[in-house]
C-alpha cells in the first residue's frame, strides 16, 4: 500500500462512537489506553479537546488511525497520535498530523507542544521530520516501563 490509495481512506473527526475501537488500535500501534471513561469525558465535557480518525474504507470500515489535541489559547498540545501497523510508513500519520495541526491553528493556537518517549525513536524522527524540535524534558514521566520523556515543540504557522 503507498500514499495513492489515500482515496481507501477517511478522515473524520474523533466522536464518542470511535471509542469503543480505540484500544484495540492503540495496543497495535504501542500507545497506552486511557480508558473509554476519560474519552468519553475528553470528547463530550471539554470544548478545548479534539481530534480525528482515518477510517479505512474496507468491506470492515475499521478505524486505522487517530489523534487526540488540546487547544487553550495560542497553545496547543498533541496528547496522542497512532497509526495501525498495517497502514505506517505511506503517509497518513503525516496527513492526520497535519490535520490536527490545522484545526489547533483555527482554534487560535500558535505552537504545538507534545511528549515523546526518549527511546520512540521512530516518533521523535517523525516529529522532527514534520519541524518539531527538543524543548525540554520530563523526567520519569511515563510508566510501564517509568522512562523519561522529551517535550518538543514547533510553531504553528
Amino acid at each position: 500500500m503507498n500514499a495513492e490509495n489515500f482515496a481507501e481512506f477517511r478522515m473524520i473527526a474523533l466522536a464518542t462512537e470511535h471509542i469503543p475501537f480505540l484500544e484495540a488500535l492503540e495496543d497495535v500501534s504501542g500507545l497506552p489506553f486511557w480508558g473509554a471513561d476519560n474519552y468519553l469525558r475528553f470528547l463530550e465535557e471539554f470544548s478545548e479537546y479534539f481530534g480525528f480518525c482515518v477510517i479505512h474504507e474496507d468491506a470492515e470500515k475499521r478505524l486505522s488511525g487517530f489523534s487526540l489535541a488540546r487547544s487553550t489559547f495560542e497553545d496547543m498540545e498533541l496528547l496522542k497520535i497512532g497509526i495501525a501497523p498495517e497502514f505506517q510508513r505511506i503517509g497518513l500519520g503525516t496527513r492526520l498530523l497535519e490535520e490536527t495541526l490545522e484545526e489547533g491553528k483555527r482554534r487560535g493556537a500558535t505552537r504545538c507542544f507534545l511528549e515523546v518517549r526518549k527511546s520512540n525513536l521512530n516518533a521523535t524522527r517523525f516529529y522532527s521530520a514534520h519541524d518539531f524540535q527538543p524543548a525540554g524534558a520530563r523526567l520519569k514521566y511515563y510508566s510501564n516501563p517509568v522512562e523519561d520523556a522529551w517535550i518538543m515543540e514547533r510553531r504553528i504557522l
